[in-house]
């Protein structure tokens, strides 16, 4: 009986087996393949082959082949063209019993070599959802029992399976592909995240540099005006030890010297020489500080390596290189708890501190107060910053933390300094909390653990 073996339950879940499993795992062709092998062994065909639609609307491309040379895998077969270019037209099955170059409706049919003519043939059409994906062909030889109607009725409920397993593949492929496109954009906005923050970095560079310059300026200012004394009263000084040179002997030229060294006053050099020494010697060295501090917040002279760390430090000396920016805005309070030294990249925790302190600043509109306050619980310390500046509004709180996202005025910020800072404390894996008020004030409280191996990826 032709399709004796379709009949059996252990063949049918076979087939079912080959598209769930292999539609997984292996290429289309591949998996189409095995699929024809199991279907023409259970039909008792002698060749067959499968087709399924190419990018072209009208076009079949043949993409596994029982029988056929290997050079006909890959072949394009257009609508209307041959018989299986008929059922792509008509979308309905046929059977072959005579040399289909006999039959009008397939036109421009390319009849295959004489050893392998098939004495009978059976095409039929996989359809989606009204949809045609595809053709499956089985063939037999002249002598062989030919197929019936009765055969392609029962074949009709057989290539609906195989049109759930082509296009469980064809889906699973899609879902690869944009998995892999997925992936691929993933790791461009990555790319393009850490550009935009290396950019937000070189900013805060940029305007930290401005207050820096500022802080310096005074004391260098006044160190280089008290050069300028310093060079005319020796002037005057050496003026009268040569004065002194020359009269030795004569009392005319003495009676000079005394006149000079009474203009230049010569006890008013000995009282402000050595009180411009001492606020030049104060001008120095608080230029040293501001350059020590600016050391401290950068750690330039430490690797990429977690240290051990004093988080007290790196807060004052960051306080110490944002000083021109809150000074003029805000009183400055610190709560110091005692909390141990931490695992950490100082230099990024310095950067987080440096934003949310200016962030704070920013936030007060004439004069307020800015509370930096730490503490430990557990295995982690907290550090928080606060301000009873104008506050934040409650529907923009979930966004603080999305790059671009800011509050301040068109040209007073880029969005990426709080995405910076919880992309560096989510490194770090620890977190942020924000409590905020409007006419209130808001806080920061920064936690980070104390001891930890190596820092994570950041997900922002």
């Amino acid at each position: 009986m032709p399709f004796e073996n379709m009949a059996k339950l252990s063949w049918i879940y076979d087939l079912y087996r080959l598209g769930q499993e292999s539609a997984l795992r292996e290429k289309p062709a591949e998996v189409q393949r095995r699929i024809l092998e199991h279907i023409v062994q259970g039909i008792g065909a002698d060749t067959g082959s499968l087709s399924v639609r190419a990018d072209v609307e009208d076009e079949l491309v043949l993409t596994a082949d029982i029988g056929l040379p290997p050079q006909a895998i890959g072949k394009q077969i257009k609508k209307g063209r041959g018989v299986i270019g008929w059922v792509l037209e008509h979308a309905e099955p046929v059977l072959l019993t005579d040399d289909p170059a006999k039959d009008p409706r397939f036109r421009n049919y390319e009849p295959r070599r004489e050893s392998t003519e098939p004495g009978s043939a059976i095409c039929w059409p996989l359809m989606q959802e009204n949809r045609l994906i595809g053709a499956l062909c089985v063939n037999r030889k002249a002598g062989s029992p030919p197929f019936t109607e009765a055969d392609m009725a029962h074949g009709s409920v057989l290539v609906n399976m195989v049109s759930i397993v082509i296009e469980n593949t064809r889906l699973h492929q899609e879902q690869a592909a944009r998995i892999r496109a997925l992936s691929d954009m993933n790791k461009k906005l990555a790319e393009t995240q850490g550009q935009l923050l290396q950019s937000e970095k070189m900013a805060s560079i940029g305007h930290l540099a401005a207050g820096v310059a500022h802080e310096i300026n005074n004391p260098i200012g006044f160190v280089y005006s008290n050069l300028g004394s310093l060079e005319k009263y020796l002037n005057d000084l050496f003026a009268v030890l040569e004065g002194y040179e020359q009269a030795q002997g004569d009392a005319a030229k003495l009676a000079e010297v005394e006149a000079l060294k009474k203009k230049v006053d010569m006890g008013y050099l000995k009282e402000d020489v050595p009180a411009l020494m001492n606020e030049s010697r104060d001008g120095i060295s608080r230029v040293k500080k501001i350059v020590q501090n600016l050391k401290d917040f950068s750690h330039v002279d430490t690797s990429d390596e977690l240290q051990w760390t004093n988080l007290h430090s790196g807060i004052d000396s960051t306080l110490n290189i944002v000083w021109n920016e809150i000074k003029y805005k805000a009183e400055v309070n610190k709560t110091y708890g005692d909390i141990p030294d931490i695992k950490c990249l100082p230099s990024e925790l310095n950067q987080v501190f440096m934003n949310m302190l200016v962030n704070a600043a920013h936030a007060i509109d004439e004069r307020g107060v800015i509370t930096i306050r730490t503490g430990r619980e557990g295995d982690q310390v907290w550090v928080e910053i606060a301000d009873n500046g104008k506050g934040i509004e409650a529907e923009h709180l979930k966004r603080i933390f999305d790059p671009f996202f800011t509050t301040k005025p068109v040209g007073k910020g880029t969005g990426l300094g709080l995405s910076l800072s919880y992309s560096i404390v989510q490194k770090h894996n620890g977190h942020i909390d924000v409590n905020s008020e409007v006419g209130k004030g808001t806080a920061f409280r920064v936690w980070l653990p104390i001891q930890q191996e190596e820092i994570g990826e950041a997900r922002k």
